[in-house]
């Protein structure tokens, strides 16, 4: 169930939600994108498919407003609406995809843009880290976008032979392509961008994501991604410092 606190008008907006996959990049690009946008939260999203997640807020320490397990952003001026996953999801995800699509077309919401993230080693071999970014568009993004993408020089990402069969694989990116591939059957107009990483401090892949899905839409005032600030919550990325009494 998505329930909104306010009513507003999100007609030509763009949706940006997470995929939780490896190293939880998309989770906190999307975390980036509500703490410097500074972005007020306008709903929820009530879905069995994930555990659920309730706790103090991520991005404003003085405040008693609560965090849930999927929550909903927006900025009016940016026109777009950030879907924040806190959890994994432990369930089917079909009614969680159908309902997040009826209410991109019921919002007429203009696209939707999965972040993303898949296992480093598929392509350990590519240097530098900018070449690690890849984009997955679907035809209706392609048509009005491509030219951008290639004056952007971004790669996309290419479908893999399997059984004589051409198919989108991203390892590692959770529902990303599941998701990608039922809003396309739908005719949502959609994308994925993704960072191949490893597990470990991810903040810098993240950013780099951010920096990526900014090119195309420009909501941030950021060339490198080094001036953003970072949400109160990431002090608890790694937990507690260890214990003096072990030294």
């Amino acid at each position: 169930m998505i329930k909104l606190m306010q009513d507003i008008d999100l007609e030509n907006f763009t949706l940006i939600l997470p995929s939780v996959a490896v190293g939880n990049v998309g989770q906190l690009s999307v975390d980036l994108l509500v703490s410097n946008l500074n972005l007020p939260k306008i709903g929820q999203i009530f879905s069995a498919s994930f555990m659920p997640v309730v706790g103090a807020n991520a991005y404003h320490e003085h405040t008693n407003e609560l965090v849930t397990t999927i929550d909903i952003y927006a900025g009016i001026k940016e026109r777009i609406v950030v879907v924040q996953i806190r959890s994994p999801y432990v369930g089917e995800l079909g009614e969680f995809f159908k309902e997040l699509a009826q209410f991109v077309t019921e919002r007429k919401i203009a696209k939707v843009i999965i972040l993303a993230s898949s296992y480093d080693y598929i392509k350990r071999e590519v240097q530098p880290q900018h070449l690690k970014l890849r984009y997955v568009a679907s035809g209706a993004i392609q048509s009005k976008s491509g030219k951008l993408f290639d004056d952007l020089n971004w790669i996309p990402h290419n479908k893999v032979d399997v059984t004589g069969e051409e198919r989108l694989q991203i390892p590692g990116g959770g529902f990303a392509k599941s998701l990608f591939n039922f809003l396309s059957d739908t005719n949502i107009p959609c994308a994925i961008l993704f960072k191949f990483c490893s597990e470990g401090d991810n903040i810098e892949d993240a950013i780099a994501l951010v920096c990526y899905l900014n090119q195309w839409i420009h909501v941030l005032e950021t060339r490198d991604g080094s001036d953003l600030k970072h949400p109160p919550s990431w002090k608890h990325l790694f937990g507690r410092p260890p214990a003096k009494e072990l030294y």
